[in-house]
């Protein structure tokens, strides 16, 4: 280990520990371990991702379903946002966790927790009609521009973003709500440096039953992440303000 990466891991595990404090009581309280896990991973440090477990679940070490429920959580953030950031990385997030939670039952679902619906679909397009449902929420008068573009120059990407992003994962709210996804969405762009699209989903977090304050703490925490991690951007990010109210951005 060099003094570089000594001292970054001592600087983020300070930060995940002040995540977990200061989000008592707040809106953050049971979603700043999604938002870090993503955060961390769009940041290429998904190593981090078992000390945002460790901190999340250290006062609950006799509690095997709450340790089930937050790692359940977190997998589905990091499977949810993994198209953003890439495969590698959320395998490198995997492995982590697996080093830190390598008993099997611990990743079992609890018999409470129901199935989530995309492992009952034999045949994905069947989704399609929750993901257009569910992108008109976030897109509005964007979407039919958005897809039209699509559908005219490269279907098989309109496949990919509708029936494998949003049908198999975005649209499915079984484990995450539409205001969480919204969340991890943002905090998943903005390290990967893309403001048009952080824009989007600032102003989806709002159409999905936000509010401004909560579009401005997730961006806040991810901020914290990038400074840890030494992220620097080259684009200047929207403010929540700027995108909020405006029905076209596409």
């Amino acid at each position: 280990m060099t003094a570089d990466n000594g001292d970054m891991d001592q600087k983020a595990t300070a930060f995940i520990e002040s995540l977990a404090s200061n989000s008592v009581g707040t809106d953050l309280e049971d979603k700043w371990y999604c938002i870090a896990s993503c955060a961390f991973t769009a940041c290429n440090q998904p190593k981090y991702v078992a000390t945002i477990f460790a901190v999340a679940t250290e006062d609950h070490h006799d509690d095997v379903e709450y340790q089930k429920l937050v790692l359940r959580r977190m997998k589905e953030s990091l499977l949810k946002t993994s198209i953003i950031y890439g495969i590698p990385r959320l395998i490198n997030a995997f492995r982590a966790l697996v080093r830190l939670v390598p008993s099997p039952s611990l990743w079992e679902p609890s018999p409470s927790s129901p199935p989530t619906p995309r492992s009952q679909t034999l045949v994905p397009s069947t989704l399609d009609p929750r993901a257009l449902t569910y992108m008109r929420t976030i897109f509005r008068s964007d979407l039919d521009p958005f897809l039209g573009v699509m559908d005219s120059y490269w279907p098989d990407l309109r496949t990919l973003v509708v029936t494998t992003i949003y049908g198999y994962y975005q649209s499915d709210l079984s484990v995450l709500g539409a205001l969480e996804t919204s969340m991890l969405n943002i905090a998943s762009l903005m390290p990967m440096d893309v403001a048009e699209e952080v824009g989007w989903h600032l102003r989806g977090l709002v159409r999905n039953g936000g509010t401004e304050s909560q579009a401005r703490e997730t961006v806040g925490l991810v901020r914290g992440v990038m400074e840890v991690t030494g992220v620097v951007l080259r684009n200047e990010m929207p403010l929540v303000e700027e995108v909020v109210g405006e029905e076209r951005l596409f």
